[in-house]
């Protein structure tokens, strides 16, 4: 085989080998711009069930004596349903959470926004279908606001954070379409 043969045939090889390790860098980057933006998802998603417990609340708050009792006696009033349909929720993206594989970049976001989701999830859940009477307002006035606020300021950082990181400038979720 001739020399200039031997020059194209290792040319062709690294030619070859870079081609492949750009290829795997884009993909990889691709792969985690396309976590990122599930997490930018699920940030929207903990914020809706995050502003339905403290509506729920508000609405019980601002409520009649008489809707109170009905709170507190009826395991199917509208705002049980309501709270137990938070909770139920906040599971779900919980649950989903931590069974997401991330990249190591992405991970501390993943695990801050499975824990506001689960704190929430908690705190929605305290009155219990088995809660009635004056046990169902005493776990109302348990639900912990400050560890929710808490829980999801510190996700809500970690989510921006990552995006600041991958280069994501402008995370806005508009009506279900993500406009970057």
């Amino acid at each position: 085989m001739p020399f200039w043969a031997w020059i194209v045939l290792v040319a062709g090889v690294i030619a070859l080998a870079a081609g492949a390790t750009l290829g795997g860098i884009y993909a990889y980057r691709a792969a985690e711009r396309r976590l990122l933006l599930q997490l930018v998802r699920s940030r929207e998603g903990l914020e809706f069930v995050r502003q339905a417990l403290g509506d729920s609340l508000v609405r019980i708050a601002e409520g009649s004596e008489q809707e109170l009792r009905v709170f507190a006696d009826d395991p199917d009033s509208v705002e049980r349903r309501a709270l137990a349909e938070v909770a139920s929720r906040a599971r779900l993206l919980a649950d989903e959470l931590d069974v997401t594989a991330l990249p190591k970049s992405l991970i501390p976001a993943g695990e801050a926004l499975a824990d506001a989701a689960f704190v929430i999830a908690r705190e929605a859940g305290r009155v219990g279908e088995d809660a009635a009477g004056d046990a169902a307002i005493e776990a109302l006035g348990c639900i912990d606001l400050e560890a929710v606020e808490q829980y999801y300021r510190a996700a809500v950082s970690a989510v921006r954070s990552a995006c600041e990181t991958c280069g994501l400038e402008d995370s806005a979720v508009y009506g279900g379409g993500l406009y970057l």
